[in-house]
């Protein structure tokens, strides 16, 4: 893929693919119909990636998510049915960078898959995996998980975030907030209540990071949602403002979760609300 936009070069770059639960990513939609566009294994298991965005200025080195990282254990790697090794690390090394090049990450939210490889081990200790960025997280996504509550904290591991707030790297954004140049976070909420997309703009065509708001070109339906959502009505409306905005204009999606297609345009359509648009960068 080569996309630019405004001052900014484009990579999705893989952060991992995993096994996953299908009726936990379907939600309330019967397995009669979502199997018919993702089969699931044996153990009702469907194959998903972790993309991230690299983006990369004269002046920014900039990641979106971070993947699964390498502090999970053999058991887990192995529950979740992990690829071997650390994807990110090994995409950022192809384009001859190291973990002491990235400024800053952006994290849609703080869940495993998306915030693992944020924060990675040094002998005893977790540290921040990129020593030299900042990182961003929707301030309401802090409180929630570090609030102890387990109504609203359960799907958070400690060692993933605790290492940003004592390393002094933790930056706190809240709706609108321009990150660098161009780039800006859209407090979403409904996956989680401080869920974030993040917007890269251009006067031509820009792009909407989704995260679990629409985690694959399935999910495109209003009524597909996960059973993760913590917000179902919210999820749904965030999802169509997205979808309107990107479809009227132009913006590409990056599906986070889709190994198929991780990135596409949208097109409105009379009968179906969204349909998937040009997949060719």
């Amino acid at each position: 893929m080569d996309l630019r936009i405004g001052p900014w070069q484009i990579d999705i770059i893989s952060g991992g693919e995993f096994m996953h639960d299908g009726g936990v990513l379907y939600g309330i939609v019967p397995k009669t119909i979502w199997e018919k566009f993702q089969p699931a294994d044996s153990l009702n298991r469907v194959h998903l990636a972790m993309h991230c965005v690299l983006a990369r200025s004269d002046e920014h080195v900039m990641l979106i998510d971070t993947g699964h990282g390498d502090k999970l254990s053999p058991l887990d790697r192995k529950s979740h049915g992990l690829m071997p090794g650390w994807p990110l690390r090994d995409a950022l090394a192809s384009r001859g960078l190291s973990p002491t090049d990235v400024t800053a990450v952006i994290l849609s939210h703080l869940h495993w898959d998306h915030c693992g490889g944020a924060t990675s081990r040094d002998g005893k200790d977790v540290v921040p995996t990129f020593p030299n960025a900042t990182y961003y997280v929707n301030q309401r996504e802090w409180e929630d998980a570090t609030s102890g509550d387990v109504n609203v904290s359960g799907g958070y591991v400690e060692e993933d975030i605790q290492p940003l707030a004592k390393s002094g790297q933790l930056a706190l954004v809240n709706h609108l907030d321009e990150i660098a140049p161009g780039i800006q976070v859209l407090h979403t909420g409904g996956h989680t209540r401080g869920h974030q997309a993040v917007l890269i703009k251009s006067a031509k065509r820009g792009l909407v990071f989704m995260g679990d708001i629409a985690p694959t070109t399935a999910h495109i339906r209003r009524m597909w949602c996960t059973s993760y959502d913590l917000d179902l009505p919210q999820t749904r409306k965030a999802k169509d403002e997205l979808f309107a905005y990107a479809a009227d204009n132009g913006h590409w999606i990056v599906w986070n979760h889709d190994r198929q297609t991780p990135i596409s345009q949208v097109n409105r359509h009379p009968k179906r609300d969204y349909v998937i648009g040009s997949r060719d960068c």
